[in-house]
Parts: C-alpha cells; structure tokens; sequence
C-alpha cells in the first residue's frame, strides 16, 4: 500500500475558527466579571492576547498536544476573567459548518481524487483536534476520500513529530503548507514533502534543487523567516526546512506525486 497523507487547514480547506468559533469565543468572554464594564475594543484585544500567551505557553513548554485543545485553552482564558467555559467548541465547530464560514480550496477535490484513482491511500495529518477537523470536511464532502483523520489526541504525538508521520501506514509523501510543521516533519520521518504555496512564482512545481537557484532561494528563505513556529523547534534547521517540491495547490501536489 503506498499512502499520501495531507495538512487540512491552509491546504484542502478553510475551518470556521477565523470566523466563526473565534468571534463567538470571543464575545462570551468578554461578558466575565472582569471584562462586562470594558468597551468591546479594548476587551476583544485583551481576550484575543490571553489565547496567544496560552497557546505559546504550551508550545514553549513543549506541549505540543495540548497547544491544540482549544476547548481547555478557552476555558482557562475565561476562568481567568471570572468568566466560564464557552461550551462544547466541537459543537460550535458544527454550527459553524456553513458556506459563510468553511470553504473548499481550489484543486482539493481533484488533487484527492486523483491520488484515489491512481490507488493511493489518503489520510489527513493534522494537528487540529478530531472532533473540530470531522464536521468540516464532513460538511465540505470529501470526509470518505480519506482512510483516518489521524490528529494528536488520538496519535499522542503533534506534527512535526516524526512519530506523528510514521503512524500513516505505507507513507510516501506528506503535502502541508508550513515548513515548520509539516516539510520539518516530513523530512525527520524519511518521506518526500510537499510544500504547498499559493503564490509560488510561475506556474509549474518546483523541486528542492530549484530552491538552490535565484530567484527561489530568495523566496524560500523569505519563508524561512515568516515561520511562526520555528523558535518551539532547534531541530529546524534550514536545510530541514527544504521541501522535496513545491506546488501552488493540491491539484499540483498530486500531479507531481503521480509523475
């Protein structure tokens, strides 16, 4: 069996959080004891600063997993403005799940069922929780593309992890869209990594020799340096942030792997 695994949030989809789950979070917590008599402006840049030094709390004390439970991190934040809990997140993931607020990328479908007919296996690899990433591709129609949507609280282990990787049975190649998580972690693990970027100069997919010649050495160490997760990882080096190839979109991803 040989096995594509792919990143979901920035490579096949758009998730509810940005617009949804995030502002809805947001208004209940500003209604704390804390926050009720601050303008919402200023609360909401308050609130949103509490979630980031929660999240990169985790992240800095390695603990990777849990930097992803956001259902913990929202209620901690609230519980710390007198608030409580702002319910069941995977429920407000759900209700969420609307064109307003989820959305399918272009060349996600074709690339998936290309891959599918050449008889790979598909598996989302993602380092959002099961139960917020199921309802959206669910809801987007390209759940029963993938074998499992295998995640940390089921793996026991968050991207880029190579253990994470390893867990994909028959894994050859790994598409995602950061180089921090995803070409750093499959690159660790030993499978081709495919980087992908929509505004890649030109039209046709890049491969890592590519990347040693102007004008795209310029544009990959640009990355390098936009990379907002590289200081939680001294394994990243940039070598290891070098992706096997590059592509503008998962319709080109596939069509590298199948070439």
């Amino acid at each position: 069996m040989k096995s594509v695994s792919f990143d979901l949030d920035g490579v096949l989809m758009q998730n509810p959080f940005g617009s949804y789950v995030g502002p809805r979070v947001v208004d209940h917590i500003h209604r704390s004891s804390r926050l009720a008599a601050v303008p919402a402006e200023q609360a909401h840049a308050q609130i949103r600063a509490a979630i980031r030094d929660a999240w990169r709390q985790r992240m800095r004390s390695a603990s990777f997993v849990s930097a992803y439970d956001w259902d913990d991190i929202y209620a901690g934040v609230s519980r710390a403005f007198g608030g409580t809990p702002p319910g069941d997140i995977a429920g407000i993931v759900l209700e969420g799940c609307t064109p307003e607020h989820i959305l399918l990328l272009p060349g996600a479908r074709e690339g998936l069922e290309a891959l599918r007919a050449a008889g790979y296996t598909l598996y989302a690899l993602t380092n959002g929780y099961r139960k917020y990433q199921v309802p959206v591709l669910d809801a987007l129609g390209i759940l029963p593309l993938f074998e499992d949507v295998l995640t940390p609280e089921v793996l026991g282990y968050a991207k880029p992890d190579p253990n994470a990787f390893r867990a994909v049975p028959g894994l050859i190649a790994h598409v995602g869209d950061t180089l921090e998580h995803d070409v750093l972690g499959a690159n660790l693990a030993g499978v081709a990594s495919v980087w992908l970027t929509p505004d890649l100069p030109g039209d046709r997919p890049v491969t890592r020799t590519d990347f040693a010649r102007a004008p795209l050495d310029a544009y990959l160490e640009a990355a390098r340096a936009r990379a907002l997760y590289v200081e939680f990882h001294p394994e990243a080096t940039p070598e290891r942030l070098t992706p096997t190839y590059a592509v503008r979109d998962a319709y080109q991803a596939a069509q590298v792997l199948l070439d």
